[in-house]
């Protein structure tokens, strides 16, 4: 089948590394509590570092006395400035199959969609290089946090803004598939070991390599 438009996951997909490093996350906690002003000795509480959802951060921050949407948003930026000088000393890298998507870019529009912050994807997709029109993570705000994969939003944001009606989404996690199927467009599962995951639903295609996408679409 022909797509128009190819929408990619970041994390495990173009780029190396399953999802941001948890080290990460407690740096940018503990900043975060520093520059606010709280005393907290050991570690950074899990509300911080790797809540759940919104409520266990809510929570979290009502029982430091904290404000909880601009501490939020001070976690994450932190996260993005330690994450992208990662990425700048080489710890993550793209994967070898990556320049594909020069090939496919000739005649599709491509965008990358990741449930990573907004300025750590826009920062990989510019570093990179990478050849495409949009690139969209979680804006710094709670109620993002709260809109990640599998809810929709993310897709849905990007395939209006790219006025993207055939489209298809590849993934690495079930949470992308089911995401595609929420967005109403055809989705591919990729597993470089060819170990596929079980879960549900079904992917439209299944995957070994990003060099199948020019044959597959």
């Amino acid at each position: 089948m022909a797509y128009e438009t190819i929408l990619f996951d970041m994390d495990g997909v173009l780029l190396t590394g399953y999802h941001t490093d948890p080290d990460v996350y407690r740096q940018a906690a503990a900043a975060t509590l520093a520059d606010f002003g709280i005393d907290y000795e050991g570690e950074p509480p899990p509300g911080l570092v790797g809540p759940d959802d919104v409520a266990e951060v809510r929570t979290t921050c009502d029982d430091l006395g904290l404000p909880a949407a601009p501490a939020w948003a001070y976690r994450e930026r932190a996260a993005t400035t330690i994450e992208n000088e990662q990425i700048v000393a080489g710890d993550r890298v793209p994967f070898d199959d990556t320049p594909v998507l020069s090939d496919l870019a000739g005649d599709r529009t491509l965008a990358v969609v990741s449930n990573n912050r907004q300025g750590t994807v826009r920062f990989a997709a510019d570093h990179f290089d990478w050849p495409i029109e949009a690139a969209r993570g979680r804006f710094p705000t709670l109620s993002e946090f709260g809109q990640l994969k599998p809810d929709a939003h993310l897709l849905r944001w990007t395939l209006d803004r790219l006025e993207a009606d055939d489209a298809l989404f590849v993934g690495d996690r079930h949470t992308d598939i089911e995401a595609a199927h929420h967005a109403g467009i055809d989705a591919a599962l990729l597993s470089r070991d060819g170990d596929v995951p079980d879960g549900n639903p079904e992917p439209t295609h299944h995957i070994e390599s990003l060099s199948e996408l020019p044959d597959l679409v």
